[in-house]
């Protein structure tokens, strides 16, 4: 957390006095320059050590500054909200990674259906646990979620020509087989136009 480090250190001092609203009015002008939770998490969690050990230092230099240990104290508060905001953040990366690898193709909708990423438990390093009970049901009340099986092949009961793959996927892209497909077979329709990105 070079760049606040960087603020703390340049921090304006009046009468012994931090002057925080100035401090404050850079941090929130520069965190979104730098707020990259999914993959610099660790440097943010790194940043925020940084942070909390410049305070503990400013602590130790003005220990008899009630109005400046005030006011150390609500950016303290600041930084316990930045770092909750952080972690929720990466809970909800590891979350859709997770519910990704179980084939979910719209995680972010699944977690909305849920009720939000408060509903799922997650361990001690913020790991999601018992996806896979929650993602089993809704494979079968919700399939247009996950990714559609391998095309069945040729279906004689159907007649007509051996499948020749996703009619809404871009290499097959076919409108007459789109439409006879939701026509005779609605929910694996569905399916294959959520595996190629389409919502129907």
């Amino acid at each position: 957390m070079e760049w606040l480090k960087a603020i703390l250190e340049k921090a304006e001092f009046k009468d012994g006095v931090l002057n925080v609203a100035s401090v404050m009015e850079l941090v929130n002008a520069e965190f979104p320059k730098h707020a990259v939770p999914k993959k610099e998490f660790n440097d943010k969690v790194a940043e925020l050590k940084t942070a909390n050990d410049t305070i503990t230092d400013l602590k130790k230099a003005n220990g008899d500054n009630e109005e400046l240990q005030n006011k150390i104290a609500t950016y303290e508060t600041e930084i316990r909200k930045l770092k909750a905001v952080t972690e929720n953040t990466r809970r909800e990366y590891t979350l859709k990674e997770k519910l990704a690898s179980a084939g979910v193709v719209d995680a972010d909708y699944l977690i909305y259906k849920q009720g939000g990423i408060e509903k799922f438990a997650f361990d001690k390093e913020g790991n999601p646990i018992g996806v896979d009970d929650i993602v089993k049901p809704l494979k079968e009340s919700m399939p247009h979620l996950f990714k559609a099986d391998k095309p069945t092949g040729y279906n004689p009961a159907r007649g007509g020509n051996p499948d020749v793959g996703n009619p809404w996927a871009k290499e097959n892209f076919n409108l007459t087989k789109q439409g006879e497909l939701f026509k005779t077979d609605p929910a694996r329709a569905r399916e294959l136009a959520a595996a190629a990105g389409v919502k129907l």
